[in-house]
């Protein structure tokens, strides 16, 4: 059997730096009868009245022992958090959605089993056969098991449902082959060498959130009458309806549904929907997973979101102590001395995130402009180091991030294997005079009256950068602040605020000279190389390029330069590649041709970050790695925080 890691090892750097300071978990393949299987006494007169089984029956054969943080804990309580409007998911995914069929440790270097207790990868790579454990069931008593992924990958390989999955790659299908009840196995057309990160990361609940006893009620495979009864139901087509009942992954509208299985520690209590201002889930009494005595977890009963569209408002709860635990939208840096300043009055404590973001801010110049001068432009390497010369990172350190952080471009964090300090220093420096010897060699006009540089043609040249100031508070700050330094250099800049709705429709059309985004991929880098290579819609750096290597989008695509395609044919070779010795090589030539070509321009490695958690609140671990990808807290395990007695 193979087991793929992160960083192609068992031991990366960031397990090396957590290693003394949290506890290592201990997920087991097996419980024994010694086990006290224990259960919420919320969930005692259910049993006595005979509404729910006894523990022992709810509990798979052998449930996913883990090891707490601390201490064994206790259960009960109410985890109090907030979301920023009804389409805040992504607090969702990392609190309450983080169990695929395995998942990331703790310490982000190593894939271990989670709804699958073991698996095995064909030599080629193809195949990926996968041991549920026996006696899963949904939050509603029905039996989980291999039927169900094979009926989500079923699902997906409808041409008309599923687009922008994982597990819907036209140029690798996949299907599902059901050997018994838990059994399955996923075999690909070609090779995937990468396909257990997604499924470790929190995509990977796209494959198991759908319960083929209650959705495939709404697939015409399944139910003849489901077209029809589609549009009775108020839905244009049975796919409409199906996403409305049995959105797949993390979708806002999956958790709008409350008859929808889960398969998570907690459930759907009060949905999120557009108008509301709450949203609540309850334990799962089918929950899994058990803690190191054998008490069936979660510990806390119940979670509890405010919506609200008001920062002010959820960081006044968090600084009157109604926040349990978050960090998400209020632990920014403005913040943080408001937050270290409250804590006493608050009852709550701030703890250590290590973010995998490796740049407070990327700006990424428009290298598939629509307009032919602007495009020959903002291609000219040149150009752009004259632009990253012209930045006094300092300064913005200085000012926005009371000196946290240090001058970086767009590159792997220190933390990462990958980590190149050539490529994360080059062209950093403050300096205004090769700032102009490098818009001499790009050849661009005359300063004008005004002290501005003019295009190669004599034309002007106003640089427009769009940027979302609602989505991180310090970004005004700092384009403010970048808009001076760059003017006093000869470059007119414009900032352009615009909503994210306008910033994403923006990007198909091409007409647009700059747009900023925070820097993913610090220690995610194969996962999410956006800033080295065109392989995304997320590259607006070279939109148009990343549309001919994902095959979509072909009205728009463009065939990228020469070694933007090179880096292509290697982020192909790596996919394909079942070695993970290999695959880092193979990323490495990526970055080597990312460093070269230098295609966007970064800021400044990002200082810690940190959370605000209530003091009662336990096996809370700290420091945490932070990603998306890696969606913390929920590889740190909430379901076995607990609050202790005062």
């Amino acid at each position: 059997m193979k087991q793929f890691t992160l960083f192609g090892r068992a031991e990366g750097p960031s397990g090396l730096r957590l290693a003394g300071a949290v506890a290592l978990t201990a997920l087991l393949a097996a419980a024994g009868p010694a086990l006290g299987q224990q259960q919420a006494p919320i969930l005692d007169a259910m049993v006595e009245s005979g509404d729910l089984p006894p523990v022992a029956e709810r509990l798979p054969a052998n449930p996913l022992v883990v090891e707490p943080v601390d201490s064994v804990g206790t259960y009960g309580g109410t985890w109090r958090s907030a979301l920023r409007g009804g389409l805040d998911n992504a607090w969702i995914a990392r609190t309450v959605a983080y169990d695929g069929l395995v998942r990331y440790n703790r310490e982000w270097d190593e894939i271990i089993p989670n709804l699958a207790e073991s698996w095995e990868v064909s030599e080629d790579a193809t195949t990926y056969t996968f041991k549920l454990r026996e006696g899963l069931k949904w939050n509603n008593g029905t039996p989980f098991t291999s039927a169900d992924i094979a009926f989500a990958v079923e699902l997906m390989s409808e041409p008309s449902y599923g687009v922008g999955t994982f597990i819907k790659n036209a140029n690798n299908p996949v299907t599902a082959e059901v050997v018994d009840e838990t059994t399955v196995k996923l075999i690909f057309e070609k090779p995937n060498g990468i396909i257990m990160d997604e499924l470790a990361s929190v995509n990977g609940l796209t494959l198991v959130s759908l319960s083929k006893d209650y959705c495939s009620q709404f697939y015409p495979k399944y139910n003849p009458n489901a077209a029809e009864e589609a549009k009775a139901a108020g839905f244009e087509t049975w796919e409409l309806w199906m996403a409305n009942r049995c959105s797949w992954s993390t979708e806002t509208i999956r958790f709008a549904n409350p008859e929808l299985p889960f398969m998570n520690a907690w459930m759907i209590e009060e949905p999120l929907t557009g108008d509301a201002t709450r949203a609540t889930f309850v334990r799962n009494p089918y929950y899994w997973k058990v803690d190191s005595a054998g008490n069936q977890l979660p510990y806390i009963d119940r979670l509890e979101m405010r919506v609200s569209d008001s920062l002010e408002e959820i960081t006044l709860m968090a600084l009157n102590g109604e926040i349990d635990f978050q960090d998400r939208h209020i632990a920014t840096v403005a913040n943080q001395p408001l937050f270290f300043d409250g804590q006493e009055e608050g009852d709550y404590r701030l703890g250590e995130n290590i973010p995998s973001n490796m740049n407070t801010m990327v700006l990424q110049f428009n290298l598939n402009h629509v307009d032919p001068v602007r495009r020959e432009l903002f291609s000219n390497k040149d150009f752009r180091i004259g632009v990253s010369h012209l930045i006094d990172r300092q300064e913005i350190i200085d000012v926005v991030f009371t000196g946290q952080g240090s001058p970086g471009q767009a590159a792997p964090r220190p933390e990462s294997p990958f980590y190149d300090e050539e490529m994360t220093t080059q062209y950093t420096e403050f300096d205004p005079d090769a700032a102009a010897a490098a818009f001499a060699a790009a050849g661009l006009g005359e300063k004008n009256g005004d002290g501005f540089y003019t295009m190669p043609d004599g034309s002007p040249l106003v640089v427009t950068i769009d940027m979302i100031s609602a989505f991180r508070a310090e970004w005004t700050d700092m384009m403010e602040l970048m808009q001076l330094q760059l003017e006093a250099g000869g470059i007119d800049i414009e900032l352009n605020n615009i909503d994210r709705t306008l910033y994403y429709d923006k990007r198909p059309t091409g007409d647009y000279d700059a747009q900023i985004w925070q820097g993913d991929g610090g220690l995610d880098v194969i996962q999410e190389p956006r800033y080295y290579m065109p392989s995304g819609d997320e590259s607006v750096w070279a939109y148009r390029w990343a549309q001919w290597y994902l095959g979509s989008r072909p009205e728009i695509a463009e065939e990228p330069a020469e070694w933007a395609k090179q880096q292509m044919e290697l982020m192909n070779q790596l996919r394909a590649s079942g070695d993970p010795a290999e695959r880092d090589e193979l990323m490495k030539q990526i970055l080597t041709i990312a460093k070269e070509n230098f295609p966007v321009i970064g800021v400044s490695l990002p200082g810690n970050g940190y959370y605000i958690a209530k003091n009662n609140l336990r096996n809370v671990a700290e420091p945490m790695l932070h990603a998306y990808l890696f969606p913390t807290p929920g590889p740190y395990d909430p379901f076995q925080w607990y609050f202790a007695a005062e």
